[in-house]
């Protein structure tokens, strides 16, 4: 495998349609090789990909959300050592965009469709017609790879996304087939999930809060509309991309065995554009908040007691759909120093 770090000249802004937005791209490529072919994703770093570094230690991967918005995702996690108080040479920080939807005509760039948050396979025309398919996440494996080949010390990693970042970052924790080859190698890795739109249960069970507040089960037959809504990325049916050939039971259980951090803005309750109000969406909870809970209900039936889980959720008070503001809220920067950050 070949890697390197490609510095174009300007930032780009292009018409992304599907949001009705300007999405700026990053000048600057990670840039490997498949199939003897050269690809690449935009990227914002920290410190060069391409050179040799013996004082860093932690690497902080940023995942951004629907918007694209890399650059801004760099600064949250730039924000994030600032409110750690630590010294800035000792991270890595690494803010990989994920182009959705958006061709450029540049040879070797890879783009997805929305499955991207999922694992999916990136797509190829134009330029890049013949080019390797890739999942989002074995990029992702391989910018760790090279990540940490070129910057020896690190020992500790944080992947963090927020909202379709959070998907992305909480799937890539349930499949990845990295994680236990990276702790034998004496580099821990944790995964922190914030306000994601939907989750990927375990089962087929849905729940549902009544008037009182209590979690109740949603009878089956209420689904018989919604015949998808325990396919993946809402269930583990029908697993694509980088999961296509794992049986659901690895999933279920890297999910519950891997330290994943969920974190939950209690003030993110809007049904606003970015909202999934598919049917397999609404079949999670009415907001962003409320499907956090009633997943973090799921998830305990998975394990006797909460001392048994490698899970954490963090409530953040009146903070609604915000990266910056939940990133460095003093209760999530308090729970990072405590995790040896």
């Amino acid at each position: 495998m070949i890697s390197t770090l490609l510095g174009l000249i300007g930032c780009q802004s292009i018409w992304y349609q599907f949001l009705n937005i300007i999405v700026d791209i990053p000048p600057d490529r990670f840039v490997f090789e498949e199939d003897h072919e050269m690809i690449s994703i935009p990227i914002v770093t920290s410190h060069p990909l391409d050179k040799n570094n013996n004082k860093i230690e932690y690497l902080i991967i940023m995942i951004h959300g629907a918007g694209l918005n890399a650059v801004k995702t760099f600064e949250t996690g730039q924000q994030i050592i600032e409110s750690l108080k630590m010294h800035r040479d000792r991270f890595l920080v690494l803010a990989p965009q994920i182009i959705e939807g958006v061709k450029l005509d540049e040879k070797g760039l890879l783009f997805w469709d929305r499955r991207w948050r999922s694992g999916g396979m990136s797509l190829s025309t134009g330029l890049n017609k013949d080019l390797p398919s890739l999942s989002s996440f074995e990029v992702m494996d391989r910018l760790i790879d090279v990540s940490i080949k070129l910057n020896p010390g690190i020992h500790r990693i944080i992947i963090l996304g927020h909202s379709a970042g959070g998907q992305f970052v909480l799937k890539y924790a349930a499949i990845n087939s990295r994680h236990e080859f990276l702790e034998q190698q004496g580099v821990s890795i944790r995964y922190i999930v914030a306000n994601p739109s939907s989750y990927p249960f375990l089962n087929e069970t849905r729940y549902q809060l009544n008037s009182k507040g209590e979690i109740h089960k949603i009878p089956r037959e209420e689904f018989v509309d919604c015949p998808s809504y325990n396919k993946y990325k809402y269930g583990l049916e029908d697993l694509y991309g980088y999961a296509e050939n794992l049986p659901p039971h690895i999933v279920r259980t890297r999910l519950l065995t891997r330290p994943v951090m969920f974190v939950l803005g209690t003030a993110d309750t809007d049904r606003n554009w970015s909202l999934d109000k598919s049917c397999e969406g609404e079949a999670q909870g009415e907001n962003r908040y409320q499907r956090g809970l009633l997943y973090k209900h799921h998830l305990g039936h998975f394990v006797k007691t909460s001392l048994e889980s490698p899970h954490i959720w963090l409530e953040i008070p009146e903070v609604g759909h915000d990266a910056t503001e939940i990133f460095t809220h003093p209760i999530f920067i308090t729970e990072l120093k405590t995790l040896d950050f």
